[in-house]
């Protein structure tokens, strides 16, 4: 799985397709995004947050996920008439998360809001490659589905404090 992970954060088709093929990819993605989240949790538990403090961090990382994956998917299959389901696409995007960890690697070298924004155009660019391969959408479609997707998801955060 780190093998694919890392493929996936080079842009490499096949991770993708892997994770939309696989009988049990939403169940792995479901774990790739929990680790990504407890691995990202442990400078705060380290710090002195309660457990059930970082699992809530971790479960509310599972439902970002789930809630930008959706967003993408109605984005790219309804409004750019792409091809595939929620399920395909929710394993897509997941193997794409690692990225985030990005955020805490370069947080000694940049400030804290640079490396979050580097980390975040980069988990954008990993969901444009899941929108070309669980949807079936062209480059510029599944870049429409992607930002599009990660802005509308970044309003339903503002609105709904998660």
């Amino acid at each position: 799985m780190i093998r694919l992970a890392i493929q996936a954060a080079l842009l490499k088709r096949e991770p993708y397709v892997v994770m939309v093929v696989r009988p049990d990819g939403v169940a792995d993605g479901a774990i790739v995004v929990a680790v990504v989240y407890a691995l990202l949790v442990i400078p705060l538990v380290l710090d002195g947050i309660g457990v059930l403090t970082a699992a809530q961090v971790i479960l509310y990382g599972l439902i970002n996920w789930i809630v930008l994956s959706g967003l993408v998917y109605l984005i790219g299959k309804h409004l750019l008439e792409g091809d595939g389901s929620f399920p395909g696409t929710m394993a897509a995007t997941s193997i794409g998360y690692p990225v985030l960890l990005a955020g805490i690697l370069l947080a000694p070298f940049v400030s804290p809001l640079r490396a979050q924004l580097i980390a975040s155009v980069w988990l954008v660019a990993t969901v444009w490659m899941a929108a070309q391969v669980a949807l079936e959408l062209p480059p510029a479609r599944a870049a429409a589905a992607a930002v599009g997707g990660w802005a509308a998801f970044v309003v339903v955060s503002l609105l709904f404090r998660f």
